[in-house]
């Protein structure tokens, strides 16, 4: 673990994996609270490595440290929860692989289902010597066997970090003259569209797209982004061609449907809006890679199905997607309007 300042999380990620793990490695970049102090509760090795801008650096010094035959990386906002702790157990009894990837449950709904989800590379043999690579946003290559296990590990931050941080580290690589692997121009243009930089994202988001060396996934997210990115500019045209560009790197996604049915929503063009909306629905049972919105496979889409419905003037196929809707979000206040919408509708027409 690579930590500073995380007295108020640490222990909980801990109590969650002491159990598991036969040591626990703790690299601190500079804390100035009590972090140390509860990592020593824990028999943690503790070390210091000085803050240089590198996430990389820092996780691979932690790396070194350990004597393991295997070795798993988590953040101190990160915790093992419920039916996942024993899942994690029986990996780690016997990985039967070099590398292990686990789902990553980013956010969370106010029922706690899960909501941001990905697949993260988590679990590694250490003779094969795997190292990070990226200032941000780092990663470990795929090599060698590889497993996907069951055991989800949870992000469950507490408080918001320095939203500028990871942007900055980006300009000051490129004002050092810094090339960017694909991997950093993708996650560089996030960041820009994160500050609401679009029309700077477009470019490093096309350059990205043409020199055609990413990865699958983040491929259809550049598309997804700049569709974003003129939408957010009022060029509804131009987001539509990205969004269909999506298409040449693989099936359509269900936020990419998603997207594409609010465009034509906001055109009333309804039939065409349902279209995308229920494709949505049906690729949303799909094993998919890099990042999903899960509100974009079933929630979201029905909902938004309701409305076209409803402007179709079909009230009861609109009434029954509501009813869908809120078999995903229990107690949602938009289903609960709608219902009353409904009911209010059909005492009307007597």
């Amino acid at each position: 673990m690579i930590v500073r300042n995380e007295e108020a999380v640490l222990g909980r990620c801990l109590d969650s994996v002491a159990d598991l793990v036969d040591e626990i490695i703790l690299v601190d970049t500079g804390s100035t609270d009590n972090t140390k102090a509860v990592a020593a509760e824990y028999a943690a090795k503790i070390y210091d490595f000085p803050w240089c801008d590198d996430f990389s650096a820092a996780r691979n010094y932690a790396v070194s440290q350990a004597v393991g035959d295997y070795w798993l990386w988590l953040d101190a906002d990160d915790v093992i929860e419920g039916e996942n702790h024993e899942k994690l157990r029986k990996i780690l009894e016997a990985p039967e692989a070099d590398m292990v990837f686990l789902p990553y449950w980013l956010s969370f709904d106010a029922a706690g289902t899960p909501q941001m989800i990905s697949r993260r590379e988590r679990i590694f043999r250490r003779s094969r010597g795997y190292r990070f690579t990226g200032a941000v946003h780092e990663a470990v290559v795929p090599s060698g066997s590889i497993r996907y296990g069951d055991a989800a590990v949870s992000h469950r931050k507490l408080h918001a970090g320095d939203p500028d941080r990871n942007l900055h580290i980006y300009q000051k690589l490129l004002l050092s003259g810094k090339r960017f692997s694909p991997r950093e121009q993708y996650y560089y243009a996030r960041e820009l569209c994160d500050h609401g930089a679009y029309r700077a994202a477009l470019p490093v988001l096309e350059q990205f797209l043409q020199e055609g060396r990413g990865w699958t996934p983040d491929n259809i997210g550049a598309c997804l982004l700049a569709g974003r990115c003129y939408a957010r500019l009022e060029q509804p045209d131009e987001a539509m061609q990205s969004l269909f560009r999506s298409f040449c790197y693989g099936i359509p996604q269900p936020e990419i449907c998603c997207e594409i049915g609010g465009l034509f929503l906001e055109r009333q063009q309804y039939p065409q809006a349902a279209f995308w909306y229920h494709l949505a629905i049906e690729t949303g049972h799909q094993p998919h890679e890099g990042f999903w919105r899960q509100e974009c496979c079933d929630y979201l889409p029905a909902i938004q199905l309701c409305v076209c419905y409803d402007r179709m003037g079909d009230i009861s196929t609109a009434a029954a997607y509501n009813a869908l809707a809120g078999s995903f979000r229990r107690g949602d206040a938009a289903v609960a309007y709608n219902r009353q919408y409904f009911a209010e509708k059909a005492a009307r027409r007597k």
